[in-house]
């Protein structure tokens, strides 16, 4: 990567992270450009949800039963179906890692558009299992080349103190596609559902022309004209003038950190393009992604994912529909997938509503905690209550609805969140891409070994298990987990490596807390 810091109109000096201010004065029309460029990329993740749902609802009218057109799943092609969309993710989630520092994360969010709607279309028309293990297999493509460029994104055009808001609007969106994609359950079969959902991306292309290029992206590839306009619309459609010392200390940081990385894949010596060819491709990527600041957050974010999906039940998540009438649901399973999605977003509302106040660690922590508890009632109820009186099953209706509410509170958004913030500029895309890949693997392995797990301990015995695994990721969490509200990307950087104090790895940021007293006194 040549220095962009040469074709900049002014240079920033090296900054000591710790004091990188993360804060620029911007008016409020700034937070508002943010909110709307992630509001228009949020679409893509959307179409995600609706791809997360439709297993589900095509599961439930296919596993153990007879459909009108004669289709019918036994428990082993359940297994593989509900699992293979996460089989094949991980495929387009490592391409996508390429792709994103190729064409760029607006580039590729686009290009993911095409194979969704042909995902659609070809489960309208399946008329044979094989022909839906097909496009179960689209799905997880489809995914995989959607998820990882949003990622990068939202973590490179937020200013810190909206990055964790901005990350759960994000995660969000995916809640949304998937009420959307229940409620159409509810009103329509499942064929009329895929047709209704090919309309959504021919909706995303058209709105996400109409948002800037990642400026971090533009910088990387030495456009600093592109770059210094994405960040003028980024900050509110504002002047050069206006962002120019934003602008150069992320020329700094970019700088900065490719000339790191450089150094690394060029034996200690940089070169003056910076951009390490030599190598060739696998060598090159494979150092970039052995560094240690790529490393170590790399394995916090996996093995925060693993725990997630562990936590949220999501091995359980395509055969939702049976469980529910096997635990003697008072209410309709397909109502109910409804009113988690909606609790769900009632916990992502108040995720932003006190974010930047408690930070991400007290969060999670909490989140963890009572999702242990409730994974246990869960477990105590199939091996002790499963047969008492009638208002004994709403104890399962209740526990699954505060795991959904926990899910958008703080567990189900955090490897997302984490993913936005905690890899370097040079190898972000791989390492989410990665991340992204890694993800969908466990999916995938929950999943398929779900009515196996059942069929050997019972339901009681798989929430066991899950609770204990929870417990284990609350002691991980407890120990591991750096605070990243309200802080740059640069000082975040600085939490993977020895010598950084504790302290200040697991404290809100002063800066929050300076900008919340500045906004105070201003009003006053």
């Amino acid at each position: 990567m040549s220095d962009p810091s040469e074709h900049s109109k002014s240079l920033c000096t090296g900054k000591n992270p710790e004091k990188t201010s993360s804060r620029y004065g911007y008016s409020s029309r700034s937070a508002f450009a943010q909110v709307i460029a992630t509001l228009i990329q949020s679409w893509l993740i959307l179409e995600n949800g609706l791809l997360f749902g439709a297993p589900t609802l095509i599961l439930g009218a296919l596993h153990g039963n007879s459909s009108a057109e004669g289709l019918r799943m036994n428990d082993d092609e359940a297994s593989w179906f509900g699992a293979i969309p996460s089989i094949c993710t991980p495929l387009a989630s490592f391409a996508s890692g390429y792709l994103q520092d190729r064409f760029g994360r607006k580039g590729v969010a686009l290009l993911a558009n095409i194979p969704i709607l042909a995902t659609w279309l070809l489960l309208y028309t399946a008329n044979s299992i094989p022909a839906l293990y097909i496009g179960a297999g689209m799905m997880g493509l489809s995914q995989g080349l959607a998820e990882a460029p949003i990622i990068s994104y939202t973590g490179e055009i937020s200013e810190p103190h909206l990055r964790g808001i901005l990350s759960t609007i994000t995660s969000t969106a995916v809640m949304i596609g998937m009420i959307i994609m229940f409620v159409l359950g509810y009103y329509f079969d499942w064929r009329t559902a895929t047709l209704i959902s090919a309309a959504f991306p021919i909706i995303t292309i058209a709105v996400m022309t109409q948002i800037p290029e990642s400026p971090t992206w533009l910088l990387g590839k030495n456009r600093l004209d592109d770059a210094k306009r994405s960040l003028c619309w980024l900050r509110g459609w504002i002047s050069n003038e206006e962002i120019e010392e934003e602008f150069q200390n992320l020329v700094n940081y970019t700088r900065n950190s490719a000339k790191e990385d450089c150094s690394a894949t060029s034996n200690g010596h940089v070169q003056d393009s910076c951009n390490v060819k030599s190598d060739g491709f696998l060598k090159t990527h494979y150092n970039i992604l052995t560094r240690k600041h790529v490393l170590r957050p790399l394995r916090l974010v996996m093995l925060t994912a693993f725990f997630t999906f562990v936590a949220v039940l999501v091995g359980m998540r395509p055969y939702y529909i049976n469980e529910l009438k096997a635990l003697n649901s008072p209410l309709d399973p397909k109502l109910l997938l409804i009113i988690g999605q909606f609790l769900f977003i009632g916990g992502a509302v108040t995720n932003m509503a006190v974010l930047r106040m408690t930070g991400k660690r007290i969060l999670v922590l909490f989140s963890y905690l009572t999702a242990a508890i409730s994974i246990l009632g869960l477990a105590a109820y199939s091996t002790f209550l499963k047969d008492s009186a009638t208002w004994i099953t709403w104890i399962p209706i209740v526990l699954l609805c505060v795991i959904s509410f926990l899910s958008g509170l703080s567990i189900l958004i955090l490897p997302w969140q984490l993913s936005g913030e905690v890899y370097p500029p040079v190898g972000r895309g791989l390492a989410t891409g990665i991340s992204a890949a890694w993800t969908h693997l466990v999916i995938s392995a929950l999943i398929k070994s779900y009515l196996y797990m059942k069929a050997w301990v019972g339901f009681s015995g798989v929430m066991y298990l899950h609770c204990a695994c929870v417990v284990i990721g609350f002691v991980y969490l407890y120990c591991n987990l750096p605070e990243t509200e309200g802080k740059s990307l640069e000082q975040i950087e600085t939490y993977f490596t020895k010598n950084v104090s504790r302290r200040e790895k697991f404290s809100i940021s002063k800066a929050t807390n300076k900008s919340k007293s500045l906004r105070g006194d201003q009003r006053l």
